[in-house]
């Protein structure tokens, strides 16, 4: 499994939480900056994961990139333990067993390192402004990157090329919404098939499929990418994805989401 990109603070952050078990030593920046390979063993220690969990102080120093790297390990951990998972639906919960099929999907390289990316594309949200010609003048319009109706009317403004970061952009928010926060979609209060002013996409768990793997497709062309041929597979494997993300939700961040990622926008 790939090593992500570790600030000096993450790797100071490994050291310190795991040390080197045969020597009682911590190692070195240096040490640890030459050795990927240590690196990727140590990022498998559930002693990050409890650290992590258990210390709000130990958020501040680390990076995003970095928590949701040890996160989604152990999800894939805990994928090898358990033979099904669990989909739920308004009316009820449900066992399946494709416990083994989501964790290789998850454990591709590519795909694992696109999650880590897209989830810490969303701390934070942003607001794009184009001027919109209107009879002789131009308008100033606001786009919110975390709005899927605002992304779908952007990409409508632009090129063909201009528009391909916009269609993935799209299916991330549909992907990240349906995963992260599906209760929001499930909730008569926010989901159903009525449509809130100024709302174009009904909020349920199938439409965000639907309009994710659209989407997923539309950003996956040219083919030939390397990115290319991550988004093709996000697109015919989008329930997988999903239900990635929905793991993690449900064991690591039910309870610190919210402060970690603004809530969907309406």
């Amino acid at each position: 499994m790939d090593v992500p990109v570790l600030t000096d603070n993450d790797l100071r952050f490994v050291a310190e939480t795991i040390g080197d078990d045969r020597h009682g030593a911590m190692p070195s920046l240096d040490v640890l900056r030459a050795r990927d390979d240590l690196v990727d063993v140590m990022l498998e220690d559930d002693r990050l994961v409890r650290r992590l969990l258990g210390d709000e102080q130990a958020l501040l120093r680390v990076s995003p990139a970095f928590v949701f790297s040890v996160l989604l390990r152990r999800v894939i951990r805990d994928l090898e333990q358990h033979p099904y998972t669990l989909e739920r639906t308004p009316a009820e919960t449900v066992a399946v067993f494709d416990a083994p099929r989501v964790r290789r999907f998850i454990a591709e390289p590519g795909i694992w390192g696109y999650l880590v990316g897209m989830l810490t594309s969303f701390i934070r949200a942003e607001t794009v402004t184009v001027f919109v010609k209107q009879g002789e003048g131009y308008r100033r319009r606001r786009f919110n990157t975390l709005n899927i109706d605002d992304m779908i009317a952007l990409a409508a403004l632009v090129g063909q090329d201009e528009a391909r970061p916009i269609f993935k952009r799209v299916a991330d928010i549909a992907l990240f919404t349906s995963g992260m926060f599906p209760d929001y979609l499930r909730s008569p209060r926010h989901g159903g098939p009525a449509l809130h002013r100024g709302q174009a996409i009904p909020r349920t768990v199938e439409t965000y499929e639907e309009h994710g793997r659209r989407f997923y497709r539309l950003a996956a062309k040219p083919e030939g990418r390397p990115e290319g041929r991550v988004l093709a597979t996000l697109a015919d494997e989008f329930p997988l994805a999903r239900k990635s993300l929905e793991l993690l939700s449900d064991r690591y961040l039910r309870w610190t989401r919210l402060s970690w990622f603004p809530l969907p926008s309406q």
